[in-house]
């Protein structure tokens, strides 16, 4: 057996053991005529390995449409968004109720975003981690896939068109450009939808996620490619007058400045 299956199995072993959050609030709450801002922190979201408080988040967005563009372009313009990654640099934050959050994956977790970003198809997700997709409250799910999976607030998706990889076209507001992670999509879904401040935190290509001692990042050997895109994308929006910050002190990406949430505040 090859060394990357013994760790394949051996994370799959580890999801197995997570316990799922216990939640307590119901989907009626988040209905679709619901567009009142409402304070999101549910419970403690406890594992076998590692446990962690759910962070505060303030859902001041609603379900405009099912397309990114055009019933989201520009609606939100002049707003402060927190992009949200799965790495552990979240559990160094307990507050994002002043923002706009877009969180990628399963996210759901440790919080309820304004906007989620689900790029894969369920069947590429270890066990345990799609039912966070799949029951997320977030008010907006965004996708290129015309099937993700199984979501249970389906008719809160809106799809994005995928535009180039590796190359950041802001001025091209019908498609969003890629690479090989989703934060990368996510910052600039932030800037389509009107954001003139971002600052990313969890998107860190460290070992393991917030929620569990998963093992080295997939995408690690692949840190210094990644460090320049992110890099090309920091040039790209700097150069249309958005500010961006990097709230992780542990991230591998070193293109982005570093700060804390104060600093962050004051840009």
């Amino acid at each position: 057996m090859s060394i990357e299956r013994k760790r394949s199995l051996l994370r799959v072993s580890r999801e197995k053991a997570i316990n799922p959050i216990n939640k307590t609030f119901s989907f009626n709450n988040y209905s679709n005529e619901t567009q009142e801002s409402k304070n999101v922190n549910v419970n403690t979201v406890t594992h076998s390995n590692q446990t962690s408080e759910r962070i505060t988040t303030k859902i001041k967005s609603s379900y405009m449409g099912n397309s990114l563009h055009p019933n989201y372009t520009n609606k939100f313009y002049g707003e402060t968004f927190i992009i949200a990654g799965c790495g552990t640099s979240l559990k160094y934050y307990k507050d994002f109720s002043k923002y706009y959050v877009i969180g990628v994956n399963d996210i759901e977790r440790i919080l309820t975003p304004d906007f989620l970003v689900v790029v894969n198809d369920f069947r590429t997700f270890m066990r345990g981690r799609w039912e966070y997709v799949r029951e997320s409250l977030s008010p907006v799910i965004f996708t290129h896939l015309d099937n993700p999976g199984p979501i249970t607030r389906s008719s809160h998706i809106a799809k994005i068109k995928i535009g180039e990889r590796n190359s950041p076209n802001l001025d091209n507001l019908t498609s969003v450009d890629y690479t090989m992670n989703s934060p990368y999509m996510a910052i600039i879904i932030a800037y389509q939808l009107g954001a003139r401040k971002i600052g990313m935190v969890g998107v860190d290509f460290t070992q393991d996620h917030f929620f569990a001692d998963t093992g080295s990042h997939k995408l690690s050997k692949h840190i210094k490619s990644i460090d320049h895109e992110y890099s090309v994308l920091r040039t790209n929006l700097e150069k249309k007058g958005v500010k961006v910050a990097n709230l992780s002190p542990i991230s591998l990406l070193e293109s982005w400045p570093k700060m804390d949430l104060d600093q962050f505040d004051a840009l």
